[in-house]
């Protein structure tokens, strides 16, 4: 037995103790001896903390020195080697499978995951594909729900099978009521599908046909009822114009006073015998006059003063009927022609005891746009 110093906190202790009584590191069987300089060591460390000698070589042979009965051990305990052997051999085994089962398990976890999230992703559109096809007015968008939904709940595709079936009668029915160009067949299809995406066109059709009517007639009052109808149709602009035209050659009161005061002032001016008067009435050039073509001013001068001359004869007095029936013609640029048709009584006074004469004529007569009258005939209607 001999007094070292520990190794750790160099205290003196016996090199038999077995741990340092000062800071109980192991000294029995933990020390070695610096093969250089001499330093007691611990024999784990590598290099002598006094001379940095290394201790590797040292602490081995000192290892096999001081335990000279290791091998011993070893042979007596190589009964049991086999055994532990096969113990470790199957830990191995068990811990080698441990990685893969839980990948498996994390693996499956991970599919089952996704696949919950896939199937609620694809319930989840289904379901917004069936709201938006059901509110749908379009056979595209049902038809494309059941090619892409084959298998969409059943209850989903019904319906859709049937919302599609009644838009194709829509369909049907108005490919019907257009092939008949009935206004009546439209009007009835937008009654029962008040709804239908071919309301707009229905309108349009009915519009057009409404006009096309109004053209037919070529009337003021057809023209009156499109624009009383059709405010903001597609030909109320030409409606306006049509109706302004017709307006325009429709004779008006204004129109009929002038008429009537033209042939007031010819016939009165005949029978006061007023030539100046008389030919102011009358273009220079007559078309007919009294049945005679291309009359001019001296033929209606020479029919006044034949009147006046007859045997006989005191006074003539004529009366304008007012039977007017007048055709407007227009001439363009906004002047107007008229035909003129009306009765007229001629009364005349004779002389002695011979009595008044009383006769009616139809006169046929043309007014020219400078307001003269550029035809007159009469016929003698029998009483």
């Amino acid at each position: 037995m001999a007094i070292i110093k520990c190794p750790e906190c160099g205290h003196q202790v016996s090199d038999k103790a077995a741990t340092c009584p000062s800071c109980g590191v192991g000294i029995q069987g933990k020390i070695t001896k610096c093969p250089e300089c001499g330093e007691i060591v611990l024999n784990d460390q590598i290099l002598c903390p006094n001379c940095h000698c290394p201790l590797i070589s040292t602490n081995n042979n000192d290892t096999e020195k001081s335990e000279p009965s290791q091998s011993h051990k070893v042979a007596t305990e190589e009964p049991n080697s086999d055994t532990n052997g096969e113990g470790n051999k199957n830990e191995k085994k068990k811990k080698s499978y441990t990685p893969w089962v839980v990948s498996f398990v994390i693996a499956l976890a991970v599919v089952f995951v996704g696949l919950y999230f896939y199937k609620t992703t694809q319930m989840r559109n289904e379901l917004e594909a069936y709201e938006n096809a059901m509110m749908s007015n379009e056979p595209a968008v049902l038809q494309n729900y059941l090619d892409i939904y084959a298998d969409a709940p059943s209850e989903h595709r019904d319906s859709i099978q049937s919302h599609l079936e009644m838009l194709k009668k829509v369909d049907s029915d108005w490919t019907n009521a257009v092939v008949s160009n009935s206004k009546a067949a439209i009007l009835r299809y937008m009654q029962l599908y008040p709804n239908s995406l071919h309301n707009v066109e229905a309108k349009l059709k009915i519009d057009s046909i409404d006009w096309m009517e109004a053209t037919q007639k070529n009337t003021i009052e057809a023209y009156q009822k499109y624009i009383d109808e059709h405010a903001d149709g597609m030909y109320i602009d030409q409606a306006h114009d049509a109706y302004t035209l017709l307006d325009s050659k429709k004779v008006n009161a204004e129109d009929k006073a002038n008429i009537s005061a033209i042939f007031t002032s010819f016939f009165n001016a005949l029978a006061n015998n007023d030539e100046a008067t008389l030919v102011s009435c009358v273009d220079i050039i007559l078309t007919s006059f009294l049945h005679k073509e291309n009359a001019n001013k001296n033929d209606v001068i020479e029919y006044m003063h034949k009147i006046h001359n007859e045997a006989h004869v005191e006074n003539v007095e004529f009366r304008l009927n007012n039977d007017w029936i007048i055709e407007k013609i227009d001439r363009g640029n906004g002047s107007f022609a008229f035909k003129v048709n009306f009765s007229i009584d001629k009364i005349t006074q004779l002389s002695g005891d011979s009595n008044s004469s009383f006769d009616t004529f139809k006169v046929k007569a043309s007014v020219s746009p400078d307001n003269k009258i550029s035809e007159l005939n009469m016929q003698r209607i029998v009483q």
